[in-house]
């Protein structure tokens, strides 16, 4: 009798325990049901955990039928039955739990499940070998990323949005590649904002937005009710204040019980706020509500009508420009790529217009969200996951006007994008785009997006080269002077021998440049503020030289040039000379000039002929190689010693070096115009 008495009690506490197992398997399918990744990981994994102690095969359950919530390629058996068929393997659990983590966004608890998959039944899962390759990107993880990817595109033979997205992953690792080596990491310090405002306890902390110096920012934070007599903490997504110093507070919008709301965007004069509701059970298709500031706070948030929110559809993240003459939002609706789009309406006395699919230049055919449009640069950035970048969703900019064309979107680029999730964007600076700005990224988290801020650049240099306007030929010891848009003026440089200047400034400052040389008209340039480069190479500085009023020159009056003993070489004292020669033949395109070449008596005779017809040609050269006068229009002669200015002896015998020194010339003679 006590033997059948000890038998009951193990069979039930046996059959007790099974029956707990089961129940974390049905409450895991519940709650995957529900979209309830995180519970219905845990309730999993519960179930594998006590399994696995029993150890008993005959305890698996048959789950319910999960209504609308994998794909078609989730489960291994397809039915539109409400009960599952017999002998559902422990695998479908394994993929579920991967599934659930990676919706979570936490790639590094979801990264080892999905391997299990991949080496157990990648057959009967076959888009586990794309999302392990997801998360083993995300995890920095490349080389393996790559293999993932590659094994996956070998063994999935249809073309659909997962083989694309395929591809662009491949793709996204040569860019990711590229970025970490790129000096463009050098720009920019982007830093986690502080505990209070990032809360490392749960949820997302997203939709940065200042106003009137206080950042708005939605966060899924927990508030305490009474569930069947006992406190617990329930998560609600709301908005919040924060200003610098103190602790984030509720923004103070009504809410509704059943009801999220968060991602909001007010207008200039802050007196009334859009934002984002959806249900937290049920259907959870989003909607965009406004609300209006009274003496009490706010008014009860109304919604917007059917043209932003479409039946049946999702629109959220609002965003207003800065003008208040556009409300900017996200929508799935009928009229766009398919997926969720950027959308635009006109806003007028707190009335919105007919709204417009940004188009093709901008929404691609996966998922485009969080628009923000920059009125000073005006430049547009969102965040998608349709085009090549790092990963997941990335920050892309566009330069364009609303309602116009947009240039193609360019990928804001390592550190402000990472190889996991960037969304929302926001700056409030009154000239620069990225400058003091705000982003939400899961960067420094296993699940959850975190709001951080962008600094400016660390440095930012500037080169180019001064050059003469007329021959190209870089002009050494120029003198250049900066003035930033403050005012402040830079230290003095000047050009280096190659005509090359290189000098540090603000990134984001203008300047007001000027150069100055002797024999060179002065020189005055704008240089803009440009922070997407460290090093600005300007093009170059081209200085006009001064031509000195031309002299008069006649048969009767020559120009002359004197050179050094025995030499044929012209010494830049006497350029100034030629450079007013090649004034006057370019005013008179008719003049015709002999240059005839002349030596001091010294020398032989024959050789004297030779110096004095190098002089010459030496000095129309000059004229042909630096003012392009035309070889025709000028002739030369060697005349050497025959016709002394100045006599070259004195009267007690002595030489004259003065006389010789006037003799050693070049005399310029204006030929007769042919009639």
């Amino acid at each position: 009798m006590k033997v059948s008495i000890l038998t009951c009690l193990v069979l039930s506490t046996f059959f007790a325990k099974a029956q707990y197992i089961k129940d974390y398997r049905r409450e895991g399918d519940r709650f995957y049901e529900a979209a309830d990744w995180q519970n219905a990981a845990i309730n999993y994994e519960k179930y594998l955990t006590s399994k696995k102690g029993l150890g008993k095969e005959n305890l698996d359950y048959n789950p319910y039928f999960v209504k609308g919530t994998a794909s078609a390629k989730d489960a291994t058996v397809k039915t539109k039955k409400t009960v599952a068929p017999k002998d559902v393997s422990l695998k479908l659990v394994n993929y579920r739990i991967a599934e659930s983590y990676r919706k979570l966004s936490n790639y590094k608890a979801a990264e080892p499940w999905y391997a299990k998959v991949v080496a157990t039944d990648k057959e009967s899962y076959p888009l586990c070998q794309y999302y392990y390759g997801v998360c083993l990107r995300a995890l920095g993880k490349y080389e393996e990323a790559e293999t993932a990817f590659n094994n996956f595109l070998d063994g999935y033979k249809t073309n659909d949005d997962f083989s694309k997205k395929a591809n662009t992953e491949t793709k996204n690792l040569k860019f990711i590649i590229a970025q970490m080596k790129s000096s463009e990491q050098k720009l920019f310090v982007i830093n986690k904002m502080q505990e209070g405002v990032n809360t490392t306890e749960h949820g997302q902390n997203t939709a940065p937005f200042v106003s009137n110096k206080t950042l708005y920012f939605t966060s899924s934070r927990p508030d305490t009710v009474t569930v069947k007599k006992e406190k617990k903490p329930v998560f609600n997504n709301n908005l919040y204040a924060y200003k610098s110093g103190e602790q984030p507070v509720k923004a103070g919008l009504p809410t509704a019980d059943e009801l999220h709301q968060g991602s909001a965007s007010f207008t200039p004069d802050g007196k009334t706020v859009y934002f984002t509701r959806w249900a937290k059970k049920g259907n959870k298709v989003a909607e965009i509500y406004k609300s209006s500031a009274n003496d009490n706070g706010w008014s009860e948030p109304e919604k917007l009508g059917t043209d932003i929110n479409a039946s049946g559809y999702t629109s959220q993240q609002p965003s207003i420009t800065a003008d208040g003459k556009y409300l900017l939002y996200v929508s799935n609706k009928p009229g766009g790529k398919g997926k969720l789009d950027l959308w635009y309406a006109p806003l007028d006395a707190g009335k919105t217009g007919a709204s417009v699919n940004f188009g093709d230049a901008i929404n691609t055919e996966e998922d485009d969200i969080t628009p923000f449009y920059h009125l000073p640069s005006k430049q547009l950035v969102f965040a998608s996951q349709g085009r090549v970048g790092m990963g997941g969703f990335d920050l892309y900019q566009s330069k364009g006007a609303i309602g116009e064309s947009w240039t193609e979107p360019k990928n804001l680029g390592y550190p402000i994008n990472s190889q996991k999730d960037e969304q929302f964007f926001f700056s409030n600076d009154d000239k620069f785009l990225l400058k003091n700005f705000y982003i939400s990224s899961d960067r420094g988290s296993d699940c959850c997006l975190e709001l951080y801020t962008g600094d400016k650049l660390i440095k930012k240099w500037v080169t180019g080269k001064v050059v003469d306007k007329k021959t190209g030929e870089p002009i050494a010891n120029a003198n250049l002077k900066f003035v930033n848009d403050k005012g402040a003026t830079l230290s003095p440089l000047t050009t280096n021998a190659n005509g090359v200047y290189f000098f540090q400034t603000d990134p984001y400052s203008g300047l007001s440049a000027s150069a100055s040389k002797e024999k060179y008209e002065p020189s005055t340039q704008s240089i803009a503020g440009d922070y997407n480069i460290d090093t600005l190479k300007r093009d170059d500085w081209a200085l006009t030289p001064i031509i000195p009023p031309p002299p008069v020159i006649t048969e009767e009056k020559p120009l002359i040039v004197r050179f050094a003993f025995d030499s044929a070489n012209i010494s830049s004292e006497f350029e100034e000379s030629l450079d007013s020669l090649a004034a006057m033949m370019a005013r008179d395109v008719n003049m015709k000039v002999e240059i005839g070449g002349y030596t001091d008596q010294h020398g032989d005779e024959k050789y004297n002929l030779r110096l004095g017809q190098k002089r010459a040609d030496n000095a129309k050269e000059y004229l042909v190689k630096k003012y392009k006068v035309d070889a025709t229009r000028l002739s030369t002669k060697g005349y050497g010693e025959c016709c002394p200015i100045e006599k070259e002896t004195n009267d007690d015998g002595t030489e004259n070096e003065a006389a010789r020194s006037i003799n050693r010339r070049l005399e310029f003679k204006m030929l007769k115009k042919e009639k």
